[in-house]
């Protein structure tokens, strides 16, 4: 998919969103939580006991089975050592991603809403390519969808096309949906599996500001990685002279700015920059990795550059 067929087109086409599965052959997700990926779509994840993998060797601790211990490495050492294992279980991918209004909006390249889509195209492509379950929700201002995770193509583009549809009944953009998160989170609560790979794809700042509770309650059981997409016109006032702008997308009364001032352009790129600092506090509180794409950007190496795959 080229550069030029984003720029001549405000929607996303399913055609480019396939094209990412044949440029992701090589690619991997980077798990966290000491989850190892393997070929077979299954995961290691540590827990101590009989499993069907070793893991390593520890010094002995309270609790430890006796029938583990490691009598050579103890005997070499002068100090108890046990050997752990490692249990294998299946980890779907469920990918959430966010196709409002309010993210029908960039100033280059292409809209927020295309880049959401390009980012949970990748994200799906690479999981299925590893044979490992994959599905998600895709929800707009009206609504929100669940694919159940499975180890097909047909879901993959059934997820897709869901997204792409919502999109397609975007026409211009609007003020943040305040529920539209929430009832998002609420859903997902509901239909989501412990030990899911959940990522999250869309604005992050609302999320933070209105869903941060559920959010909590999510991350309970389930590996959840948070992906903001943004545009440069959000963060940076560029030098044009004086502009006109509206305080919101409802709002009919202009405001002038003159962008030539530094301390205009500092005070609009302050603004963004406390939003944004709350919300990495929200983050970072429940340990949950949060990176932020521009629409400017190469989805793919973004995030290449984010270590969310290698």
């Amino acid at each position: 998919m080229s550069e030029t067929q984003q720029e001549t087109s405000l929607y996303s086409e399913l055609k480019d969103l396939v094209a990412f599965r044949f440029h992701v052959k090589q690619k991997k997700l980077s798990h966290q939580q000491n989850n190892i990926a393997t070929s077979s779509g299954n995961h290691l994840a540590v827990k101590k006991g009989r499993g069907m993998t070793f893991s390593e060797v520890r010094q002995y601790q309270p609790g430890d089975d006796i029938r583990y211990i490691d009598w050579r490495v103890t005997a070499r050492t002068q100090k108890t050592h046990t050997k752990v294992f490692v249990e294998e279980h299946e980890r779907p991918t469920v990918i959430v991603t966010e196709q409002t209004p309010h993210l029908f909006f960039g100033s280059q390249v292409r809209l927020k809403t295309a880049q959401a889509l390009n980012i949970s195209a990748i994200l799906a492509w690479i999981s299925l390519a590893h044979n490992e379950r994959v599905g998600g929700i895709c929800f707009n201002h009206m609504q929100n969808v669940w694919i159940p995770p499975k180890r097909n193509q047909q879901t993959v583009l059934q997820l897709l096309q869901k997204s792409i549809d919502m999109q397609s009944q975007m026409s211009k953009p609007t003020a943040p949906d305040t529920k539209a998160w929430v009832d998002t989170l609420q859903q997902l609560l509901k239909v989501n599996k412990p030990g899911n790979k959940v990522f999250l794809v869309g604005d992050m700042i609302q999320l933070a500001q209105h869903a941060s509770p559920l959010l909590r309650k999510l991350k309970k059981n389930t590996d959840v990685t948070a992906i903001h997409i943004y545009d440069n016109l959000e963060k940076n006032l560029p030098k044009l002279g004086w502009l006109s702008m509206t305080k919101s997308f409802t709002s009919e009364k202009l405001v002038k700015l003159d962008s030539f001032r530094s301390k205009t352009r500092d005070a609009y790129h302050s603004l963004y920059q406390d939003q944004w600092q709350n919300t990495q506090d929200v983050f970072s509180k429940l340990t949950i990795p949060l990176v932020e794409i521009g629409t400017h950007q190469e989805p793919l190496m973004s995030l290449v550059h984010h270590k969310l795959i290698q």
